[in-house]
């Protein structure tokens, strides 16, 4: 995952695209989909889909999309932790991609599992690449209290969230990194409450990728009694130590 790195800091959403990519690059896109690593055991199904499984409503259709299906929060946070990966790796191939929550499945379009959301894909119709100096983000005080780690967190507070909510907040330090969500009010919850534990997979997936490009081992549990911290609920912690 670390080869994934440098594209946190160069990473775009493309929302206009020319045409399909050809055939060579979408069997490269379908064999990397499978090489993508999960962060829990909960089940998630990815599929490539083209424009016609898809309803996008009032929003200009991509010529693919993958969609990611798996059940309750934890698959979800699965989910958005392994399609950010991918998200990174079509960004590395040169290829637009995008998140997308508001389009919904076909209705041939069926999976056991629950759907969760669309990432688009296409030759894209503008640049798929962007300066660090373009992000729109938190700064780091307001996503975390931890000291002395700030070229490791960057990645996090790099992280795209549904309508930039970024929801996560990362306290620790000393081999430890906690992670919470904010627990959202009435109207945000109704917003975007429904793509919060994607928002926190895709949030740990650029932990992880930044930690190991750092030099450390990773782990990822969550713990049975963790810290309470107001106004956010605990999502997980990943432990790390210098390889």
């Amino acid at each position: 995952m670390k080869e994934l790195y440098p594209f946190i800091f160069r990473r775009k959403s493309t929302r206009k695209y020319t045409g399909p990519v050809g055939e060579e690059e979408l069997n490269m896109v379908s064999a990397s989909l499978k090489e993508l690593e999960p962060l829990l055991s909960s089940e998630v199904e990815l599929k490539i889909v083209g424009r016609d499984d898809v309803r996008t409503g009032m929003q200009r259709p991509a010529p693919h999309y993958i969609a990611a299906f798996a059940d309750g929060d934890e698959g979800k946070m699965n989910a958005g932790f392994m399609l950010q990966q991918m998200d990174l790796k079509l960004s590395s191939m040169g290829i637009g991609s995008c998140w997308q929550g508001i389009p919904s499945p076909g209705g041939h379009l069926k999976s056991e599992l629950e759907f969760v959301i669309f990432l688009a894909l296409g030759e894209a119709g503008e640049p798929v690449h962007r300066s660090r100096s373009e992000f729109r983000r938190k700064p780091l005080s307001e996503i975390t209290d931890i000291t002395g780690m700030d070229d490791v967190l960057e990645a996090v507070r790099l992280a795209p969230s549904a309508v930039n909510n970024q929801p996560w907040y990362l306290t620790g330090g000393d081999g430890e990194i906690h992670v919470y969500c904010r627990i959202p009010g009435p109207i945000k919850r109704r917003l975007v409450g429904r793509w919060n534990p994607i928002d926190m997979g895709i949030a740990l997936a650029h932990l992880q990728i930044s930690l190991q490009h750092h030099g450390y081992r990773t782990g990822f549990r969550v713990l049975e009694d963790p810290m309470e911290l107001k106004n956010f609920r605990y999502t997980g912690t990943f432990s790390y130590m210098e390889l």
